[in-house]
């Protein structure tokens, strides 16, 4: 029998591979502080403005920080007296812009590279149930304002425990204080970290003296609490920005998908799909791929995209917003999603899995509760990427399968 026999359906992500995307969610390099968040947000004059979770100083990789940095926008366009507004960008900030625009009478037409809305929310249904490929929670949950509309829908939500994840693999677990403790010495190190210094000096400098913990204790929680949460190499991140907070507060995800929520916001809107944008002149109006005009624009791809140069704005990028994407980047966490034909592994909620590697570390979340069918959604994030996430999608599947299957093995599975 293979190990990851038993499988009945999956998906894989590839945002990495993605050129819409280039990466997951937005992040503070060495050499970046949270004012390049403000500045790159920062109106480039009456008539152009980016706009997305990377510009949101408090609520960045976030869904909500999109949302509400897409909905400002838009005011500030309609605001400016402007009649007619390009939006580039289907994802959360650029259906909140477009709404935002149109309950003020103003014109909006959204312009989206690929041929789905939702921008790094990817809804792909497995077995006739809808899941996510991209953003999967409602994070900082009492005080996020999609979470108020999920309510308004009546949509179904499921709360994640974080802080409580069961350790499956070689990994001795950490208990809740040990943990609350290396967090709190790693949170100190990182502030009082020299300005450009990365987190990899800082664990450089850490393990030099590690007591009272052993340092593969040290390196696990980093791997676990960093390298997942970033997907991002510790060389680039900045120490005293680059772990930034926001998982864990009340997260929830919903039963469904995101797409509930991005159809729900779509209705109505002017969307032009598998409509890439290459380039954006400003003069007495805005042109948008040499065509139709426009009295605005508000463009909410991802800091890669911009980074990449994917977008040719004429006049250039002001330099504080050059200064500003050069310090910001993107990580890469990529997602599986696995049916399976029976439950195999304890009743729990949230896991992590350390192995086979010293520094291999994936989470899972039993996403079981959608429909009762047995079903794991997997992260994946760091030194697993090189080596899995090759090949086809049944092959990353089954490799990913065979991973839980190995590190559950010998738990009771509940039933």
């Amino acid at each position: 029998m293979s190990i990851s026999s038993g499988l009945t359906g999956f998906a894989v992500s590839r945002w990495g591979d993605d050129p819409w995307a280039l990466g997951s969610w937005s992040l503070i390099g060495r050499h970046g502080t949270p004012r390049d968040r403000i500045g790159l947000g920062t109106p480039v004059s009456t008539r152009l403005r980016i706009a997305g979770e990377a510009t949101h100083p408090t609520r960045a990789g976030m869904t909500h920080g999109a949302y509400e940095q897409g909905a400002d926008a838009g005011a500030w366009a309609a605001g400016l007296g402007h009649r007619r507004v390009a939006v580039v960008g289907a994802g959360m900030a650029g259906l909140a812009a477009a709404r935002a625009l149109v309950a003020r009478g103003v014109e909006a037409v959204v312009f989206e590279a690929r041929d789905r809305i939702g921008g790094r929310t990817a809804g792909v249904d497995v077995g006739g149930t809808g899941f996510d490929l991209g953003a999967n929670w409602l994070q900082q949950y009492d005080d996020n304002v999609l979470a108020r509309l999920a309510e308004q829908c009546g949509l179904t939500v499921v709360a994640t425990d974080f802080t409580d994840p069961l350790v499956l693999g070689s990994a001795v677990s950490t208990t809740k204080t040990d943990a609350a403790g290396l967090e709190d010495e790693l949170r100190s190190r990182l502030a009082a970290a020299p300005a450009d210094a990365s987190i990899q000096d800082v664990l450089d400098d850490w393990l030099r003296s590690p007591a009272p913990w052993a340092p593969d204790v040290i390196r696990r929680f980093v791997d676990a609490e960093i390298v997942m949460d970033t997907g991002a190499p510790l060389s680039w991140l900045s120490a005293r920005h680059g772990f930034e907070p926001g998982v864990g507060e009340g997260d929830r995800w919903i039963v469904g998908g995101y797409r509930l929520l991005t159809d729900h916001l779509a209705a109505g809107l002017d969307i032009r799909l598998s409509h890439p944008v290459y380039r954006i002149e400003i003069d007495r109006q805005v042109t948008v791929n040499g065509e139709d005009s426009y009295d605005a624009v508000i463009v909410t791809v991802p800091v890669p995209v911009l980074a990449a140069g994917t977008i040719l704005f004429d006049p250039p990028l002001p330099a504080a917003h050059r200064t500003a994407l050069d310090h910001l980047g993107a990580g890469r966490v990529e997602k599986v999603i696995l049916r399976f034909d029976r439950r195999f592994w304890p009743v729990h909620g949230y896991y992590r899995v350390h192995g086979p590697e010293p520094t291999s570390v994936s989470e899972w979340l039993d996403a079981t509760p959608a429909d009762g069918i047995p079903t794991l959604v997997g992260l994946f994030a760091g030194p697993w990427l090189a080596g899995l996430w090759t090949g086809t999608d049944s092959a990353v599947a089954r490799g990913a399968a065979a991973v839980f299957r190995a590190a559950s093995a010998g738990h009771d599975c509940g039933w």
